[in-house]
């Protein structure tokens, strides 16, 4: 708050991580458990997929592919086991050891045509999302590299144990589309987690995370929706500024846990005293604003009186005893003139009145 007097320190910001310290590491903690999740799933369906080509292998009279699907099962529920214990690193360098030597041996095999090379390109987002740029383009280049010697091998002297035509494009078209379906889920995957992101992102940007109420920056911009609504259209509206008593002493005496949960057990009071049409914002530190729209001064301290009441009423239980709550209330009548700062300023004024007045009761200017 811009306020006539110093600002306080504020130590029940929310608790949110340093960007210089996030920035250190190459994966936060959400990017890593977003893929965590995708090689979990992968490693699932991975092995739903070797059973497949277990049964298929098995059919066409090719039991060294049969036994190579039966030990890549049991490597991807080793995969999916290391990540349950975070242990994602260990994860994805077995995917290496399991998808790229089974990729080069069934493509030496069974050809070129088989469609085995296309999983292997599977690794290429891996890759990317798991390490800087230069050490994924140097594994991309090698993957590639991997595969044109395959086609060179595999032109100069043909599949080691070739199988019928039509057993060929079976299992081409079934790599092919299996391919594109891994692919489609993994951009489906990640499309939700970014959904998902930017939705907590554009609640942060309005909401304190602490108390769940409006922050400032969006108080801000509803204060300018109502005060150009008041100078088009007339009405009343009122703002009233809330400041807790002795929250210092709390946070001193009991320590700043304590204090937060004082700061949200006063949010939910005052959220659950208010209309949906009013904006109520943790303005900073302990103060809390409210602005009341088509409020009358007389309504306005009806509501303040019964937000009054209703903080006094509250007891947190707490190791070191109950700790009591209350606050000093501040009434100002919105003025079509009225800047903001001028507005908080005179509600300001009423709250210090009140603090003057003995703490715990309302004063209007």
């Amino acid at each position: 708050m811009q306020s006539l007097r110093p600002q306080k320190a504020l130590h029940n910001a929310a608790m949110t991580p340093t960007p210089g310290i996030a920035a250190q590491e190459p994966l936060g903690r959400e990017a890593k458990q977003a893929l965590a999740g995708y090689v979990a799933r992968v490693a699932v369906y991975a092995a739903l997929i070797d059973a497949v080509y277990l049964v298929f292998f098995l059919a066409i009279g090719s039991p060294v592919l049969a036994w190579v699907n039966v030990i890549s099962i049991l490597i991807y529920r080793t995969i999916y086991v290391l990540v349950g214990r975070r242990k994602l690193a260990l994860a994805i360098t077995l995917f290496w050891l399991e998808v790229l030597p089974h990729t080069v041996l069934a493509t030496l095999m069974l050809g070129w045509d088989s469609g085995f090379h296309y999983l292997a390109l599977m690794f290429v987002p891996l890759v990317t999302l798991t390490n800087t740029p230069w050490r994924a383009l140097t594994k991309t280049v090698f993957l590639v590299l991997v595969l044109a010697s395959l086609e060179v091998i595999l032109s100069r002297q043909g599949p080691l144990a070739p199988i019928a035509a039509h057993h060929l494009l079976m299992l081409k078209w079934f790599n092919l589309l299996l391919f594109v379906a891994l692919l489609f889920g993994l951009a489906r995957y990640y499309w939700g987690k970014i959904a998902a992101a930017d939705k907590r992102l554009r609640r942060l940007a309005v909401v304190d995370a602490l108390t769940g109420l409006y922050n400032r920056h969006h108080f801000e911009q509803v204060w300018d929706l109502e005060l150009a609504r008041l100078r088009r259209s007339g009405g009343q509206a009122c703002v009233l500024m809330v400041d807790l008593d002795h929250f210092k002493v709390i946070n001193d005496t009991r320590g700043h846990l304590a204090g937060d949960r004082v700061l949200v057990e006063v949010g939910r009071v005052l959220k659950q005293g208010v209309r949906d049409v009013d904006a109520l914002a943790r303005w900073g530190g302990e103060e809390f604003l409210l602005l009341m729209p088509d409020t009358s001064l007389e309504v306005a301290l009806l509501v303040a009186e019964r937000l009054r009441t209703s903080i006094s009423d509250c007891e947190l239980d707490d190791r070191a005893g109950q700790i009591r709550i209350t606050a000093s209330f501040g009434m100002t009548e919105l003025r079509p003139e009225d800047t903001l700062s001028q507005a908080i300023a005179r509600a300001d004024q009423a709250m210090y009145r009140s603090k003057t007045n003995g703490r715990n009761c309302i004063s209007h200017e």
